[in-house]
């Protein structure tokens, strides 16, 4: 068996700013780079990281809640002195060091210089190596709550930061399956909020964003048999961090990319 190290999976084209520059312009490299997250320089030195949940996680506090995004700034969002990685470092440690101490990412460097990122997905893309024979009902886990397309955007905030989830399906009024919610669309949907809806009529008017309004439909989904190499090829088709998993058309749980960096870092032991 292979033994993956950090500079075989590493992404080199990594989303960077200066901390120092607008929130707006950081989205765009973010959407520019597909990536819900970006690395903070100042003086070309590392100094910290600003991904989609620090997004979510701020920008709809009564403290930013009357500010302009244009106003606001990569260093009142990001996380200071992030954990990195060596690139000779074990792509399964980088799995454990994820699971361990709760972080998505590491940027990997190399003496003072930062020469690429690991994200949850170059890790789970090892699944097909590591872990071809497991099902989907070995490594899912129960949703600890669905969400309705009638909850508000604040209840789905609430829910992901509770229980540290990254991907939250949603059902219609009737139970069906219909999509789903991550931070990555309440972190949008916030943003949009902000540049759209004038500073009086904020309080109010949050409070009358839906889930309805968000969503993404149709969620990728896996029956139990199902390999976790399959779930991730969907998951991946889909750009989604988790899949739902359908018994007899019955949704009985759900693996995301967290799961999946799990079942990496127990077999790359």
């Amino acid at each position: 068996m292979v033994e993956w190290k950090a500079r075989d999976i590493m992404n080199t084209r990594y989303p960077a700013v200066d901390k120092d520059e607008t929130l707006e312009q950081a989205v765009r490299v973010m959407r520019k780079h597909d990536s819900d997250r970006v690395l903070a320089f100042e003086d070309e030195k590392l100094v910290g990281i600003m991904t989609k949940k620090d997004i979510m996680m701020k920008l709809a506090t009564l403290r930013t809640r009357n500010l302009v995004v244009g106003r606001l700034h990569v260093s009142s969002f990001m996380t200071p002195d992030p954990k990195t990685a060596g690139p000779e470092e074990d792509a399964a440690s980088i799995a454990q060091r994820m699971i361990e101490e709760g972080v998505g990412s590491f940027p990997v460097v190399e003496g003072d210089r930062v020469v690429g990122l690991i994200t949850r997905w170059e890790v789970a893309r090892l699944v097909h190596e590591l872990a071809p024979d497991v099902k989907a009902v070995d490594v899912m886990v129960t949703v600890p709550e669905v969400l309705r397309t009638t909850n508000k955007v604040l209840h789905a905030r609430q829910l992901l930061l509770r229980y540290n989830i990254l991907f939250l399906p949603v059902l219609d009024e009737e139970g069906r399956l219909v999509g789903y919610v991550t931070a990555d669309e309440v972190a949008d949907a916030f943003l949009a909020f902000h540049d759209i809806v004038p500073e009086k009529y904020r309080k109010e008017r949050i409070e009358h964003l839906l889930v309805d309004d968000i969503i993404r439909l149709r969620p990728p989904t896996v029956s139990p048999d199902s390999s976790v190499a399959e779930a991730l090829e969907k998951m991946e088709a889909k750009k989604s961090k988790g899949a739902v998993v359908v018994h007899e058309g019955r949704l009985v749980g759900i693996i995301t990319l967290n799961e999946l960096v799990k079942l990496v870092a127990s077999r790359g032991r």
